[in-house]
């Protein structure tokens, strides 16, 4: 090898091997949360957009990202530059080595539709209460969550079609959970089958807590007693009550009925409501049992925490709106997991 090339060479493989072993953790370090964040983004985006269609009666349609795969391509170089003739027609103006690396991103990222049997399966079924348990025990705010998953627990009501007392009761008794839980009073529990049982208990409420938990009970109308500050232990069972069971028998929503009160809580304008295409909702946010509230406006929101384009219309929740962003989070958490493959269209 010519003692130029060899000059050249060694300083080149160098650059190249220190290029790679920086180039590989950085690159795997912005890639992936760049990916992870532009697809949670996307994930709102089609969940917001399919509660604003619902609410049109609009034909839907998801997409999962089933993989995302990254190809990087390294490509090196180098030049060298060199004066022939008199020194004075080319000194100042020659590189006399020159190196770089460059790589490029080209992911390859697979769409799966949902399968739309499946998806009916999935989102007709209520919420399972392999579902429900864990995310009342881990939600910060299990008040909420209650009145978003339960339609009925033992003889309380919440949603559209309850009453104002019983939607006020059911509120009373979510908040005594909520309370509970946080002075660690309460815990909902899994205990490994087969099969699975399920529970709410009660424990070191004594003698701080005893009115708290007697009143619980009492809304509740399950048996218990706090003469001796002992633990209450009262089985979850999933359905209607029947006569002469024990225990808090809970009767959870689909995920299609919660998406569907969802979409009621969209602010649909006023010309699209004369227009005839999106009926007057029958029934507020409040009565439905759900925190939440879908704005529009005409021109892109200046601070949304997610937001759509549908029919000229921005369609948006508001970063500020705390209760409608946990009530967002809880619709995508309960709907997280749709079949593949197919395509849906439902009015």
């Amino acid at each position: 090898m010519p003692a130029l090339a060899r000059a050249l060479w060694l300083p080149l493989c160098g650059l190249v091997l220190s290029g790679c072993q920086g180039l590989g953790p950085a690159t795997l370090g912005a890639g992936r949360g760049a990916y992870s964040d532009v697809i949670a983004r996307t994930n709102a985006e089609q969940m917001l957009g399919l509660i604003v269609r619902m609410r049109y009666a609009d034909p839907i349609g998801m997409l999962t990202v089933s993989s995302v795969t990254a190809n990087l391509r390294f490509s090196a170089q180098a030049a060298s530059q060199a004066g022939f003739g008199s020194q004075s027609n080319y000194a100042g103006n020659l590189v006399p080595f020159s190196a770089g690396i460059a790589y490029e991103d080209n992911p390859t990222i697979s769409y799966a539709p949902v399968d739309e049997q499946a998806f009916l399966r999935e989102w007709l079924a209520p919420v399972q209460l392999d579902v429900l348990v864990p995310v009342l025990q881990a939600g910060g705010h299990p008040d909420a969550l209650l009145a978003f998953l339960v339609e009925r627990m033992n003889g309380l009501h919440s949603g559209k079609y309850a009453t104002p007392p019983e939607r006020a009761a059911f509120a009373r008794a979510a908040t005594l959970l909520r309370e509970l839980r946080q002075l660690g009073v309460a815990a909902w529990v899994a205990e490994a089958g087969p099969p699975p049982r399920y529970a709410l208990i009660l424990s070191a409420y004594a003698p701080e807590h005893v009115a708290e938990v007697d009143e619980l009970l009492h809304l509740l109308q399950v048996p218990g007693s706090t003469r001796r500050g002992a633990a209450i232990w009262i089985p979850i069972a999933l359905g209607p009550r029947a006569d002469g069971v024990a225990g808090l028998v809970v009767q959870t929503r689909s995920v299609g009925e919660i998406l569907k009160d969802a979409a009621r809580a969209v602010d649909v304008p006023e010309e699209h409501l004369k227009a005839g295409v999106a009926a007057p909702s029958a029934f507020t946010p409040d009565e439905t049992g759900l925190a939440l509230r879908i704005r529009s406006s005409h021109r892109a929101p200046s601070r949304a925490n997610v937001a759509v384009q549908h029919r000229g219309w921005w369609y948006y929740v508001d970063d500020a709106d705390l209760e409608s962003k946990r009530a967002r989070c809880c619709s995508r958490r309960v709907s997280s997991k749709p079949p593949r493959r197919g395509r849906v269209h439902r009015c």
